[in-house]
């Protein structure tokens, strides 16, 4: 090695080994000296874990042998380990007791500590589904890569994707549409008659506004990203984003309203691309920080000296922010940020931005429904959304009685809340057009916060089968919907696409094998036709996020023997075993095994295939207990459900 750096030292002066070499995970000061003993402090595996199980995608170098040979072992075992990987990013995190399976913590890359992801985000959850599982089989699927017909501002803007951007004011107005249709009427932050006397002033004025200059370039960013997936046109939104980023450092962030549009407007782009890598989990946490430091969550009024305007803008701009912090945290399973009872502002008014530009701030129920209808609907998902975190997905089973109350009856609490699911959902307004999918959008997310409600979490770990079957439900529909959407070419390529996608088909799996039910009517046909229709989905956006091809692959292997299970399960004989969950089919030994001599001839493992159901199913209700995980799957190899945990998070923490 001091070889090797004596002739890099000699042949490239310029390279600074101290300083630009990969980084050393606690160096001993010397190869073999005795100061390596007791140096490991700052190692985040536990003592008795073999260091060689760190992950191979990793390309740190480990320094931590006490002698050559050991570390020439070492090495070549992390080789081998990369060649295994067929290109894969997944972290392979050991098995039996790790700290990833104790607590949530999970590796997302090279340099980069363990990330914690709690109950809600359903880590635990997809690992009772995956942990028996094979790894999966690298399979190349052929994509549709059919491209409709494009808008015309989208063909002359495609000219322009190789060079400097140049791009005209009626092609950003264009494009910025993009925006307001998909976008704002979830997320309505911005006024729309502001921001475009503001893009027009931009394009014409011969001064920069630094703030609008950021803002419109962050507007096309985002619009650019869904249009080139929508329209299968070559934009980048990487290149408005870069051009917006040279306005940014010229931004007084802190402490201003514009500023903290411009934080969310990041924040959305970081949740559509990829290819960025902006923590999206710091960024909302800034919002949430510009939101408390603004007072946006109190209430004012006009005695105040805010105008009408302004009462609603910091209304809309605050709901944005709730919502999204409530969405981010869930799907990571990370605690909410802003609590509830910190926030009293009311919602904003049901009127559209024009009409908020003329102060006609009255509505009539006969007038149709505005953009701000279902982005008021979506915020009243997000405080339903927030009271489930709070209560069914609380880690600490000692909380103090003045966090929040106690509930005495935590399935009456579940059925009451899925009531109150059931209304919002009937009350989502009608959609304005055809071409209107916002109705769509608001179904989906109420499937989602539906599925957070009714399957296994800390506080209701085993939930009744009623609560299953109408869990399977919403994930049966979500598919349904995404499917849908992506059949009519409206679906959005983002993070919340890919992560729903996902969730609701290993929630599918899992209430097909607990609830006999469900297993015993549902046909094969019906079972493959989701299946096909969620991998189709994850196709899709696996054009854009390679994770979503990782994930479709594992989700395919693991589809393969419930598929055969279900035809297999139709010819057993007796009608008792149609009252049992599907892992009371398969009895096992004293000691857990498999007892095949006990079995009918056409469940015998062999037969079903490589998919073996965990024998301790019903043991659910010990709830996300780190011990029972590593003493029930503890020899499990639990690679799939890691590579899909990376999938889901990496490009986002």
């Amino acid at each position: 090695m001091e070889w090797l750096e004596s002739i890099i030292r000699a042949r490239c002066p310029d390279v600074d080994l101290e300083r630009d070499g990969p980084r050393v995970i606690d160096a001993p000061p010397n190869r073999g000296g005795p100061e390596l003993e007791g140096e490991d402090d700052f190692n985040i595996l536990q003592s008795d874990q073999p260091l060689n199980d760190l992950s191979a995608a990793q390309p740190d170098l480990v320094v931590l042998a006490d002698n050559e040979d050991t570390a020439r072992k070492r090495q070549s075992e992390a080789v081998t380990a990369e060649h295994q990987a067929t290109n894969t990013e997944a972290s392979e995190i050991p098995s039996n007791g790790g700290l990833s399976h104790e607590v949530g913590l999970v590796s997302l890359g090279a340099h980069r500590d363990p990330r914690y992801i709690g109950p809600s985000s359903g880590y635990v959850f997809c690992k009772l589904m995956l942990a028996a599982s094979s790894r999966a089989g690298k399979m190349m699927r052929n994509v549709d890569n059919s491209t409709p017909s494009a808008a015309p501002y989208l063909r002359g803007l495609v000219v322009e994707t190789q060079g400097p951007i140049w791009i005209t004011k009626d092609q950003a107005v264009g494009l910025c549409q993009t925006y307001f249709d998909i976008i704002h009427v979830q997320y309505p932050f911005l006024h729309y008659p502001t921001f475009h006397r503001s893009l027009h002033q931009f394009f014409e004025g011969d001064s920069q506004n630094h703030i609008a200059g950021f803002q419109i370039y962050m507007v096309l960013a985002i619009s650019a990203t869904i249009a080139s997936r929508l329209h299968k046109v070559p934009l980048s939104g990487e290149r408005y984003y870069m051009t917006a980023m040279q306005h940014f450092e010229k931004i007084q962030m802190e402490s201003s309203i514009q500023g903290l549009q411009c934080v969310i407007l990041l924040l959305l782009f970081a949740m559509h691309s990829p290819t960025i890598r902006l923590d999206i989990w710091c960024i909302n946490y800034q919002c949430i920080a510009s939101v408390s430091d603004l007072g946006l969550q109190r209430t004012v009024t006009t005695s105040s000296g805010i105008s009408r305007h302004d009462q609603e803008m910091r209304a809309r701009i605050f709901w944005v922010v709730y919502t999204l912090d409530r969405t981010i945290a869930t799907m990571m399973g990370r605690p909410i940020g802003l609590r509830d009872e910190a926030c009293d502002v009311r919602m904003p008014g049901d009127f559209s931005d024009a009409d908020l530009e003329n102060e006609l701030t009255t509505t009539s129920t006969l007038d149709p429904s505005t953009h701000m209808s279902f982005a008021i609907h979506m915020f009243k998902l997000a405080k339903i959304n927030s009271e489930i975190k709070y209560v069914a997905n609380s880690v600490n089973s000692k909380v103090p009685s003045y966090a929040f109350p106690s509930i005495i009856d935590i399935n009456a609490w579940q059925k009451e809340v899925l009531s109150r699911l059931d209304q919002w959902a009937a009350n989502v307004p009608a959609a304005r057009d055809e071409n209107d999918y916002s109705r769509s959008i608001l179904l989906l997310r109420c499937h989602s916060v539906k599925m957070l409600l009714l399957r296994p979490s800390p506080n209701i770990p085993r939930p009744d089968q009623q609560a299953l079957r109408q869990c399977y439900s919403s994930a049966e529909e979500s598919i349904r919907i995404l499917s849908e959407l992506y059949k009519k070419n409206r679906l959005v390529h983002d993070w919340i696409t890919f992560y729903t996608t996902v969730l609701s088909t290993i929630t599918m799996f899992y209430c097909i094998l607990a609830v006999p039910s469900i297993a015993s009517t549902l046909e094969v046909e019906e079972f493959m036709s989701n299946v096909r229709a969620s991998l189709s989905v994850l196709s899709a956006v696996g054009e854009h996020y390679s994770g979503a091809k990782r994930s479709r692959d594992i989700l395919d292997e693991l589809a393969r023997p419930i598929s055969r299970w279900l035809l297999k399960k139709r010819r057993v004989d007796g009608p008792e075993l149609l009252g049992q969950p599907a892992a009371d089919y398969i009895p096992t030994t004293a000691d857990g095994e498999f007892a095949s001599s006990a079995m009918p001839s056409t469940l015998q493992p062999e037969t079903i295939g490589s998919f073996f159901w965990p024998s301790a199913w019903n043991s659910f209700d010990v709830g996300f207990d780190g011990q029972f995980l590593s003493e029930t799957y503890g020899s499990t190899d639990c690679a799939n459900l890691d590579s899909m945990v990376q999938s889901l998070f990496d490009d986002l923490t």
